[in-house]
C-alpha cells in the first residue's frame, strides 16, 4: 500500500475542516480529558486561542462565563467556528507568528494541537508570551514527541481518501527554552498515554489491537507556563 499524500497544514485544514469535528480523534480526547481542569476559572477572563481551529475551546471557554478571541490561518475551519453560538464577532484569520492583537491582552493565552504544523516554534511560543498578561497563563498542547519517533502520523480522510499533514518535530525540552526567554516560568508539563476513556474510540474505528499496541506510550504533551514579566 503506498504512503497516503502529505499536505502542508493549510492546504489539509482546508479539506479536513468539513468532517473534523465529525471525525472522532483518540488525540482530541485525550488531550481534552488533560486539558479541561486547566480551564477550570475562566469566568470573566479573556481568552485568546491561536489556532482555534473550528473553535472547540472557545465554545468551551464562552460558555465558562470567559471574553473570547480566536485566531487560526484557515478560514473553511473559522467558518465551521463562526457558525457557533457567540464565535462569530470574535474570530479572524492570523500568522500564529504574527498574531493581529496588543501586548498583554489577554488572561489565558492557547496553542492546542497545532504548533507541530509550524517550523518556528519559538516564534510562535514568543507571541503567546507577549499577548499574555503579567499573572497569565500560557498553555500549548501537541503531539508528544515519542509519538512522532515512534512514527505516529497525523492523517484524515478525505472524499474517500486518506492524506497525511506535515509536521515539525518539536522537543519539550526545546519548547521550555524557548518560553524560559519570553517571560514565562513552567507551571505544568503533562505527557499522558492512552487509557481506558479512549478505548471505545479506538474499537469504534474497529482498531482494537492497535489500542492495545499503543497504551503506555505518550501520546500527546501539555505545558503550562505563568507570565511573569
Amino acid at each position: 500500500m503506498s504512503a497516503p499524500p502529505i499536505l502542508a497544514p493549510l492546504d489539509a485544514y482546508r479539506l479536513w475542516a468539513a468532517t473534523w469535528e465529525s471525525d472522532p480523534s483518540a488525540i482530541v480526547a485525550l488531550e481534552s480529558r488533560y486539558l479541561t481542569p486547566w480551564l477550570a476559572d475562566l469566568r470573566g477572563r479573556r481568552v485568546l486561542d491561536v489556532s482555534c481551529g473550528t473553535g472547540r475551546w472557545l465554545e468551551y471557554a464562552v460558555h465558562a462565563g470567559a471574553e473570547i478571541v480566536g485566531l487560526d490561518f484557515c478560514s473553511e475551519m473559522l467558518a465551521r467556528a463562526a457558525a457557533k453560538q457567540k464565535l462569530a464577532r470574535k474570530l479572524a484569520v492570523a500568522d500564529a507568528a504574527r498574531l493581529p492583537v496588543a501586548d498583554a491582552c489577554a488572561d489565558v493565552v492557547l496553542c492546542t494541537l497545532s504548533l507541530g504544523h509550524v517550523r518556528d516554534a519559538a516564534a510562535v511560543i514568543s507571541e503567546m508570551a507577549r499577548t499574555a498578561r503579567i499573572g497569565g497563563t500560557v498553555i500549548v498542547t501537541d503531539f508528544h514527541p515519542e509519538a512522532f519517533r515512534r512514527g505516529w502520523k497525523r492523517t484524515f480522510r478525505s472524499g474517500g481518501q486518506t492524506f497525511e499533514v506535515e509536521n515539525h518535530y518539536h522537543r519539550i525540552e526545546s519548547l521550555l527554552a524557548a518560553a524560559s526567554g519570553c517571560g514565562l516560568t513552567p507551571a505544568a508539563v503533562e505527557e499522558p498515554c492512552f487509557g481506558e476513556p479512549e478505548r471505545p474510540i479506538f474499537v469504534n474505528a474497529g482498531k482494537p489491537a492497535l489500542f492495545d499496541e499503543v497504551l503506555g506510550i505518550p501520546a500527546v504533551v501539555l505545558v503550562r507556563w505563568r507570565k511573569q514579566a
